[in-house]
């Protein structure tokens, strides 16, 4: 429950020891009174009971844990993509394999599946090799047939589940191209005649782009929630006993 539990102002810590030394070497001459009884004045003595010197300093306490600023800080790491791009063996044209190749060269973090199916299928497991993934892209080279995508290519995913699934399907008839798709990858359909890389880093931006958000929780509500409750407890008290 408190792992991770730091304070901001831990250095605000020394004012309890300036109560303790008030405490200490500074007595009170004359005892205030809040809503004096009159029947208590006759005492000889009037000492307060150990669960208000509780209360007291239970309050002082609370109140300056508040201060000192109870935090945990939290990091949340966007998660990075498992990215496979289905190309359209008739699609498969030098600015189509340059296009790709800027691609990948801006999203290191991601890793990366080939897939092309020809007479002789290309597939390319995940990886993030990237001087060897571009070294294939800028050789490859297919004869076009008519194979179709079907939901089997969800098996590139099977291997591991670091990233998000992410199917990026290069066709300039994604119709024809098209048997069937996994319901559960996302997939973006790309007619490779369109400026699509500046388009997919937009709705789908880079690991590096995005970062490691941190932000902090706060719990300093929770003591002086405590410290408020220990006032009014000492508060009663000093009314029912007439003393300080």
């Amino acid at each position: 429950m408190f792992e991770g539990i730091y304070f901001q102002f831990p250095k605000l810590s020394f004012i309890l020891f300036f109560f303790l030394a008030c405490e200490a070497l500074c007595p009170l001459r004359t005892n205030a009174l809040y809503f004096p009884r009159t029947l208590l004045f006759g005492e000889s003595k009037m000492r307060p009971p150990l669960w208000m010197w509780i209360a007291k300093w239970a309050m002082i306490s609370f109140f300056i844990v508040a201060l000192m600023s109870p935090v945990r800080e939290t990091k949340e790491e966007v998660e990075v993509y498992d990215i496979l791009f289905a190309i359209d063996p008739q699609s498969l044209t030098s600015e189509t394999l340059n296009d790709i190749q800027t691609f990948i060269k801006g999203r290191e973090n991601d890793r990366f599946a080939l897939f092309v199916p020809a007479s002789s299928d290309i597939m390319i497991p995940l990886s993030d090799d990237y001087e060897k993934l571009l070294k294939i892209v800028a050789q490859m080279s297919v004869v076009p047939t008519e194979e179709k995508i079907t939901r089997q290519i969800d098996r590139f995913f099977t291997t591991t589940s670091e990233g998000r699934g992410w199917i990026i399907l290069l066709s300039e008839e994604p119709k024809n191209f098209v048997q069937s798709l996994p319901v559960d990858k996302e997939t973006s359909i790309i007619v490779p005649s369109e400026d699509w890389v500046e388009a997919l880093d937009r709705s789908h931006p880079a690991f590096s782009v995005i970062g490691v958000q941190k932000y902090f929780e706060y719990f300093y509500i929770y003591p002086l929630f405590l410290g408020f409750l220990a006032m009014l407890a000492y508060l009663y008290g000093r009314n029912q006993k007439g003393l300080r």
